[in-house]
């Protein structure tokens, strides 16, 4: 019996770590045919239907029964060298084996490229192809998902991904905005599919910062032409959230784990998706309900600002601004700017209003023209409402509205109003 890395992996038998366990047992060696690909399904929360399915490699360790955790197979096979050859038998099970199962001709198979084998002397690209073709598949129905931060050349995974996408395949870059992702090596790939990484997916719909940076990652993606997945969704919140904000398609333990049955798991992955419709919609409705609620707590604490302010004349301005900020509730902090955006009056914070250490807000004179709700203003519009963002003046989350106010002696000014993301609306 030959071993994992020698040039035919068909009749080999791969040497899985259980060194590498807990326990002290020599390795075990796993015969051909126990390497074996588990299909998770990937699903469209809005149609109920399933996507595509991505191959995950799993290997039954014979004396026990057990799964052996995939990480272990590839940890073992880069150090002994073999990562390049492993990978590649784990894509040809995968294509075998989909194809030998598939009953949707329009399906996609979604399967890893360890790009870390790219510049292997074993490395054989080409090979991908041939192996897709003998088993009947068209490329532009399989995706090749990659961690991009795991190539050591950034220019080699460019021409890499260019090469297959000129072979048909579609590009994905998985687990996107953790680790050492980044938006320049995400322009220059141009990927067909963003996988956002389910350390942001995971309560999502609890967590601003993970909502903004879901949606901040899915609004990129689409900027540059890519479907975006997310995956490891646990809850059904969180579910609910990503629809709200956009996100279709999902790759979750909530809606099916991981089978070798590719038609029963996506049976039950659909099924998961029916059974969750009316808490999607009912969810939907609520959330709609919820931000038209706080779009009117917010127009009428603006109003009453906006009120008081046009009483106000040009040289008790700084005096106006501190008496709202101190008596108006809801406010975290006021300040003025003229038609040009330079700033009037200080920026007067609310008693008790909570501040981070480091961030200080704008002054007097300050040029705030390129602010995004001041160009709406000065645009035309008779005022304006920011989505959540961080703060320079506090270092917290907060919702901005400007408002275009005359004061009692005729001078036109922009009001800018901050409230406690407690009260946004994104």
């Amino acid at each position: 019996m030959e071993v994992l890395g020698t040039t035919s992996f068909g009749s080999a038998t791969a040497p899985l770590g259980s060194s590498h366990q807990r326990n002290t047992s020599p390795p075990v060696l796993v015969p051909a045919g126990t390497i074996r690909t588990a299909f998770q399904p990937i699903v469209s929360i809005r149609t109920g239907e399933s996507w595509g399915l991505e191959a995950l490699t799993r290997a039954i360790e014979p004396a026990t029964g057990r799964i052996i955790p995939p990480l272990l197979l590839f940890a073992e096979a880069e150090e002994k060298g073999l990562l390049a050859g492993f990978d590649r038998y784990c894509r040809r099970v995968a294509i075998e084996s989909y194809g030998g199962e598939r009953t949707d001709p329009n399906a996609i198979l979604s399967l890893n490229w360890d790009v870390r084998t790219l510049s292997h002397p074993d490395h054989d690209p080409h090979q991908f192809l041939r192996i897709v073709e003998r088993n009947g598949l068209a490329p532009e129905r399989v995706v090749i998902e990659i961690l991009e931060e795991r190539a050591g050349d950034v220019d080699e995974l460019v021409k890499f991904v260019q090469d297959r996408r000129a072979e048909g395949f579609l590009i994905a870059v998985d687990d996107y905005g953790t680790g050492h992702s980044t938006a320049e090596r995400l322009v220059r790939l141009e990927p067909d599919v963003v996988k956002i990484d389910r350390a942001l997916v995971h309560g999502v719909s609890r967590s601003v910062l993970h909502r903004e940076t879901c949606r901040t990652i899915a609004e990129l993606a689409r900027s540059i032409g890519a479907i975006v997945i997310a995956e490891g969704v646990e809850r059904n919140e969180d579910l609910a959230e990503l629809a709200m904000m956009g996100i279709e398609l999902v790759q979750c333990f909530l809606l099916a784990r991981p089978s070798f049955d590719m038609a029963s798991v996506v049976a039950e992955a659909e099924a998961s998706v029916a059974v969750r419709r009316e808490f999607l919609r009912t969810s939907a409705a609520t959330e709609l309900g919820r931000r038209r609620s706080v779009r009117t707590s917010h127009e009428r604490i603006v109003d009453e600002v906006v009120s008081s302010l046009r009483t106000a004349s040009t040289s008790a301005l700084d005096l106006a601004v501190d008496t709202l900020a101190s008596t108006i509730g809801g406010i975290e902090a006021i300040y003025v700017v003229d038609v040009i955006g330079t700033q009037l009056t200080p920026t007067v914070f609310a008693p008790g209003a909570r501040r981070k250490k480091g961030f200080r807000p704008t002054m007097v004179g300050a040029d705030l023209a390129l602010k995004d709700y001041f160009i709406e203003v000065s645009f035309g519009a008779s005022s304006f409402a920011t989505r959540p963002y961080v703060s320079m003046a506090s270092g917290r989350v907060c919702v901005t509205h400007a408002r275009r106010v005359e004061l009692s002696d005729g001078l036109e000014v922009v009001l800018c109003c901050d409230l406690p993301e407690s009260l946004g609306i994104g």
